[in-house]
């Protein structure tokens, strides 16, 4: 699996990030977007993680997938980077 990272800051508030964030999932999953978390980092910022299906469709969409999100959604990228996931670990 092959996971990217992205840091976000925003205008408002985070509930409204969230929401529209939600919103936009769809449109993730349409370039092979299997998973998407994201950690609140401060009042108006965010970092998410997304787990794709596959590296070569990740590295194919995350430009365009940013842009968009960045657009659709209000929120300026302000850092990011991309790997395979090593280990997962869960209860």
């Amino acid at each position: 699996m092959f996971v990217s990272f992205t840091d976000w800051e925003f205008d408002g508030n985070v509930e409204n990030a969230v929401e529209n964030m939600k919103g936009f999932w769809p449109e993730m999953k349409k370039h092979g977007a299997t998973n998407m978390r994201a950690t609140v980092t401060g009042e108006k910022t965010l970092r998410t993680m997304t787990i794709w299906s596959s590296e070569e469709q990740m590295k194919a969409n995350i430009d365009e997938i940013r842009a968009a999100a960045a657009k659709v959604v209000g929120m300026t990228t302000t850092g990011g980077m991309m790997g395979t996931i090593a280990v997962e670990l869960n209860d």
